[in-house]
């Protein structure tokens, strides 16, 4: 039974990431190029949100072992409530905090670039957890595994799905923030600050328009 939990988990999981183009991987993406700050600001991004994901996905494994299947329901509730619209209110709060960011940095704080680095980790970290909170089918047969393992193996099986659903979307966004970021810095020149705050403001848009739906 484990055995086959954990090749399900990595067979899906590597299917899911590879096709998963959810909001929150698309927040990630955009704010990793608008950002234009190379490869080492791009891997500070996405392995902050992707351990958002992994912190997520293991409580969702830990729950399922502890409750049951009770933990998410199939209409993508959690006791209650809407898992969709957390994301979007988690995607809401990021916007929020990006863009009073930007202000801070346009009142003259030089190093606010340098000093505000883990702070700018934060909101891909709670997007990456809204994100692995949201409800899918692959996550739904995880959930259903976990519920029939003890709580060690159902960590492990949390673990194998995150990373195998992490693997291609990472790399990708890597991939792009490498060969374009520099590139869109050069390009924008002294109208970059702007096109982060037009990036940071259609999120928020789409954070609003979402939680309205």
């Amino acid at each position: 039974m484990f055995a086959q939990a954990i090749a399900s988990a990595a067979s899906v999981g590597l299917g899911c990431g590879a096709g998963c183009g959810s909001s929150a991987s698309a927040f990630l993406s955009t704010y990793v190029l608008s950002e234009g700050r190379g490869m080492g600001f791009a891997l500070r991004q996405v392995l902050s949100f992707y351990l958002g994901k992994l912190v997520a996905v293991l409580v969702v494994c830990l729950g399922g072992a502890l409750v049951g299947r009770a933990l998410i329901q199939t209409d993508g509730t959690l006791m209650g409530v809407s898992l969709g619209k957390a994301v979007y209110a988690v995607m809401l709060c990021a916007a929020l905090w990006l863009i009073f960011g930007w202000f801070r940095e346009r009142k003259g704080c030089a190093t606010c670039r340098h000093c505000g680095g883990g702070l700018k980790a934060v909101p891909s970290f709670a997007v990456g957890m809204a994100y692995g909170l949201s409800p899918c089918a692959p996550l739904l047969m995880v959930l259903g595994y976990a519920a029939a393992l003890t709580v060690p193996a159902a960590l492990m099986l949390g673990t194998v799905f995150a990373l195998a659903s992490s693997l291609v979307p990472a790399l990708l966004i890597l991939a792009l923030a490498g060969a374009l970021s520099t590139k869109i810095t050069a390009q924008l020149g002294r109208a970059l600050p702007w096109f982060q705050l037009a990036v940071y403001g259609f999120y928020l848009f789409s954070a609003v328009y979402g939680l309205m739906k």
